[in-house]
């Protein structure tokens, strides 16, 4: 069932620090069991999180640790104007060190303020050791924002032969680089539902996401986006906090 939250979305979009703002979880009884509310500096050796230090070759930036920085709360993946590893754009990815499998999570932010960026939060497997060189290799989009108003969620299966589920909606009169707003996921053996300020706006059947899996906060500049211009330099995707989830019953 679709639960509503409308007036109290009204207040999500204005409030500025984690500590105000209540998660919108869906139905039934949930455990909190990871949370950064990005109260402190982050650090080159993290206990929370990995960055990518490189290049990004399918896209416009490489991507590096000191262009993500902490301040008052809030989380900022900055885009800068600068030639390294041979691109033209830098910006920041980070992902936890924690891996999880099924729960609900959520991240509270607000969109680089200019075309070409994506501004994502999403669940993927990584390379390396471990069950995760397995076949079942996949990648959940929560969302991959663009401005000035749209979400694209996706699913990919990256074992194989290679296929994804997308869908994209318009928030129309929402302007989601100058709001914060509450993006969401219920990750299931059998179901994915993604949320927007608690309310549910796509469900599809799980067959192919069952690995432990890290979240990604991800800066990146694109082409399919919209026009690449020197607006881009100097903004930052804000994330004022993540927050994971399990069942618990």
């Amino acid at each position: 069932m679709v639960r509503t939250f409308a007036a109290f979305c009204v207040c999500v979009g204005l409030l500025s620090r984690a500590e105000d703002v209540k998660s919108l979880l869906p139905e039934g009884k949930w455990r909190l069991t990871f949370q950064d509310e990005f109260s402190r500096a982050l650090t080159n050796v993290d206990a929370a999180w990995e960055f990518q230090n490189g290049s990004s070759g399918h896209i416009l930036c490489s991507r590096w640790r000191d262009n993500a920085s902490v301040s008052n709360g809030v989380l900022r993946l900055n885009a800068k104007k600068e030639a390294r590893a041979g691109q033209a754009w830098t910006a920041a990815s980070l992902w936890t060190k924690r891996r999880f499998t099924y729960g609900y999570f959520e991240c509270r932010y607000r969109y680089a303020k200019a075309t070409a960026t994506n501004n994502s939060f999403w669940i993927m497997t990584t390379e390396g050791s471990g069950p995760e060189k397995k076949d079942g290799k996949f990648e959940i989009d929560i969302n991959e924002g663009h401005v000035p108003d749209e979400i694209n969620m996706n699913i990919h299966n990256w074992s194989g032969q290679h296929w994804a589920k997308s869908k994209t909606l318009k928030m129309a009169g929402k302007l989601l680089a100058d709001e914060y707003h509450l993006y969401g996921l219920e990750w299931s053996e059998k179901e994915l539902v993604w949320h927007f300020d608690g309310q549910e706006i796509r469900r599809e059947p799980n067959t192919v996401c069952h690995l432990p899996a890290p979240v990604w906060l991800s800066l990146a500049i694109v082409k399919w986006a919209g026009p690449v211009t020197d607006a881009i330099a100097g903004t930052s995707m804000d994330v004022d906090f993540v927050r994971v989830y399990e069942r618990a019953e």
